[in-house]
Order: structure tokens, then C-alpha cells, then sequence
């Protein structure tokens, strides 16, 4: 069986349909509860507000904090920072602080956390978890609307916000063996590069430096799963009120889907387009009359750096 078909067969056996439409539903209940609470309080920077899926469809919606893209607490629906004993124990071997509980968002427990995290070296990544600060990063300079975005290769391009916090976007299948599995997934960044008519989706599966096993497979794997879920029942809902364009779905959609791998070895750079130049010739990009442009982002940490910007590959 090719890639394609085990997607079909897995979104056909989970009905899958049933399931977006399902979250689609309790997204919309909760929307303008997730709106209200995001008024109420402002970022403290460098302590940023995430938003997943699994938060925003809960009755009792809450938020992620994280530092460089790592959670170091939560914010709940009665704008609490809720800090527990396991998020306590890594904060203490990341972050050098370890202080657990409750405390209002403006309290000055609050205020002494957040200042803990201000002053830390942003350059120390010893110990954390690669692909968290990749993300972060990568989410900062895509809002960056500076000309100097991805050291002025990539323009035009917004991240996917909801309520104006970054969105975990949600997939019923994950892919992140380089298989399709039934298991709930998530988008590493979903964005909307381009202007007007020109407007592309953009996914953008991240690798820490060095690695690149399932990459491709990863890419290929939540592209159709998207396409799937805009074609689904709910797919007005996630194409307008999530990932933010206006109108109906187009008849034919293409999805951008870019592969964002640290490889500095032109050698090892050879080899990895011959990876995807194989893998094209062997599974279809093409889903009905939707199509799918497999890109490669080459970049560099510290500071990030993307030089050639996305390359179609």
C-alpha cells in the first residue's frame, strides 16, 4: 500500500470525519469564553501563551506558559498560574527555580516568577528540549513583520493564532514514526504565507539540528491529513474561524508543506534532496484536485537563520 492509501484507510476507520466535526463543535462553544479570558491578561514576556486543541475544547479552559517554548506552567480558567509538583521539579533542573501552587496572574508571587525567567541567559539551552525553543523561535520570527524575516528570504508569512495565541493544531492521525498511526497528532507550526489570492497554507514540520528520520514521511503525512479534514464536513470551520482566511474553501487547495531540517554538510544536503526527489517519485501529491509542494527550509541556530529560505523541491 502506498503512503496515501494507509491515510485513507486509517481516516476511514477512525471516522475521522465525525471526529473533526466533533472538536470543530466544541471549539465553537468555547470560543467566546477563550476571547474573554484572553483579555484579562497580557504576555509577560519572555513567558509566552500557548493554546492547544485539548485546552480549548475543555470546559474548563486553560493555558500553556512556556519559555522558549517549553511549559513552565499554566494559566486556568480563573486566571490562576497554576504551577504542580512535576512542572516544579523540571523548572528546577531547566530554569533553576522551583516554587509550586496557585497564584493569581497579577499577584506578586506571579510577578517574581516571571521575572526569574526575564533574567535568564535566552543563549542557555543546556539541557532543554531542542524541539520546544526551535518552535519559539520560529514562531517569533514569523510574527517578526520586520524585512529582515528569516534574514530576509521569507515574507509575508503569519503563523496561525487563535484568540491570538499560538494554536497546536489538531490532527486525528499522528505521523511522527513516518507512518500514519490512529493517534491524535499535532502541526509543529501551521501558518499562511503569501498575499490575497496568492495566500498558501504553510505546514512546517521542525527538526532539532542533525536529525532528519520520518521528516519527509511526517510532512507528506500531515499535509493529506489536513487536506482530509478541509474537505471534511467541518472544513469551512477550520479553513475560516481557525486558520483565518475568508470565503469558501477553494475547489482546488495547495498545501505548502516544508520540511525545516539543520543540515550545514553540502554533502549530507545532497543527499537529503535525493531522499525527497525519491520519495516524489514514489507516493502522489496530489489528493483529488488538491496538491500538495514539498519544500525544504535549511537553518541555522543562534542566531536563527534560514539563508536559502524555502526551496521547492
Amino acid at each position: 500500500m502506498t503512503l496515501l492509501q494507509q491515510i485513507d484507510d486509517h481516516w476511514d476507520a477512525l471516522k475521522a470525519d465525525c471526529i473533526v466535526a466533533k472538536w470543530a463543535e466544541q471549539l465553537k462553544h468555547n470560543e467566546n469564553a477563550v476571547r474573554a479570558a484572553v483579555k484579562q491578561f497580557h504576555e509577560w514576556q519572555p513567558l509566552r501563551i500557548y493554546l492547544s486543541a485539548t485546552r480549548a475544547m475543555n470546559p474548563r479552559i486553560s493555558f500553556s506558559v512556556r519559555y522558549q517554548g517549553q511549559e513552565v506552567a499554566s494559566l486556568n480558567d480563573k486566571l490562576q498560574l497554576v504551577i504542580t509538583s512535576k512542572t516544579a521539579e523540571s523548572n528546577m533542573k531547566y530554569f533553576g527555580i522551583n516554587k509550586t501552587g496557585k497564584f493569581p496572574w497579577s499577584s506578586p508571587e506571579a510577578a517574581e516568577f516571571r521575572k526569574h525567567f526575564k533574567n535568564l541567559d535566552p543563549l542557555n539551552q543546556k539541557g532543554r528540549i531542542p524541539e520546544h525553543t526551535l518552535e519559539s523561535e520560529f514562531l517569533i520570527q514569523m510574527a517578526d513583520n520586520t524585512v529582515k524575516k528569516f534574514d530576509r528570504t521569507l515574507k509575508n508569512i503569519q503563523p496561525v493564532l487563535w484568540a491570538g495565541c499560538p494554536f497546536q493544531f489538531p490532527l486525528p492521525l499522528s505521523g511522527n514514526t513516518g507512518m500514519p498511526k490512529p493517534t491524535p497528532g499535532n502541526i509543529d507550526i501551521l501558518a499562511r504565507r503569501g498575499i490575497g489570492k496568492e495566500t498558501k497554507i504553510s505546514i512546517w514540520e521542525l527538526k532539532k539540528p542533525g536529525v532528519t528520520a520520518h521528516a519527509i514521511e511526517q510532512a507528506y503525512i500531515y499535509a493529506v491529513t489536513l487536506i482530509k479534514m478541509l474537505r471534511s464536513s467541518s472544513g469551512a470551520f477550520w479553513y475560516q474561524n481557525i486558520i483565518g482566511f475568508k470565503g469558501k474553501v477553494p475547489d482546488k487547495l495547495t498545501i505548502e508543506s516544508v520540511i525545516a531540517v539543520s543540515i550545514k554538510n553540502q554533502r549530507q544536503q545532497n543527499i537529503f534532496t535525493s531522499r525527497i526527489q525519491k520519495f516524489k517519485t514514489n507516493n502522489s501529491l496530489k489528493v483529488g484536485n488538491d496538491a500538495i509542494e514539498l519544500c525544504v527550509a535549511y537553518y541555522e541556530e543562534n542566531p536563527l537563520r534560514i539563508p536559502d529560505g524555502v526551496q521547492l523541491i
